[in-house]
């Protein structure tokens, strides 16, 4: 083997390292957008169901439940984009760099927007984080009545409205 040879082989011997290691790399990005995305559903969480003297949705880990729906994943992941980006657009880097009252307002405006589905997807982590908060026994428990909030039902259902 010439030597020529030899010191093209030793050039691209770096190269086929950076080619083998290049499949990691990609896994670490998407590995770092889905914990982005996983921090946001739970800061939205935490702005939607505080808990105020009791637990808040993020301590009974709910959010993690609407991460696991297959049907939101891309929706969820469509959302925090549009949120991060309504972020920019008052000085955040993201979502996760406003305060309080900026995450407040950026829900506000997802609620009144039509944008990429983002009212629906909104009022889906609403619903879905809701229904699970209301549920969850450390909640249930902190409310004296556990029956049916009509027991008697609605007795002039029938009855044409006054």
């Amino acid at each position: 083997m010439r030597r020529r040879h030899v010191v093209m082989l030793l050039g691209l011997l770096p190269l086929s390292g950076v080619a083998a290691l290049w499949p990691f790399r990609r896994a670490r990005a998407r590995d770092g957008a889905r914990e982005h995305v996983a921090d946001t559903v739970e800061a939205i969480a935490d702005v939607m169901f505080p808990g105020d003297g009791l637990p808040g949705a993020r301590q009974l880990g709910l959010p993690a439940h609407v991460l696991a729906m297959p049907e939101l994943a891309v929706p969820i992941a469509r959302g925090v984009g549009w949120l991060d980006a309504e972020a920019a657009r008052h000085g955040a880097a993201d979502f996760l760099g406003l305060d309080a009252t900026g995450r407040l307002a950026a829900l506000d405006a997802a609620f009144a927007s039509g944008d990429d589905g983002i009212q629906a997807l909104v009022l889906a982590l609403r619903f879905h984080v809701g229904m699970a908060y209301y549920t969850h026994p450390a909640v249930k428990s902190a409310f004296a009545y556990t029956g049916p909030p009509q027991p008697d039902g609605f007795a002039d259902f029938a009855e044409r409205p006054a």
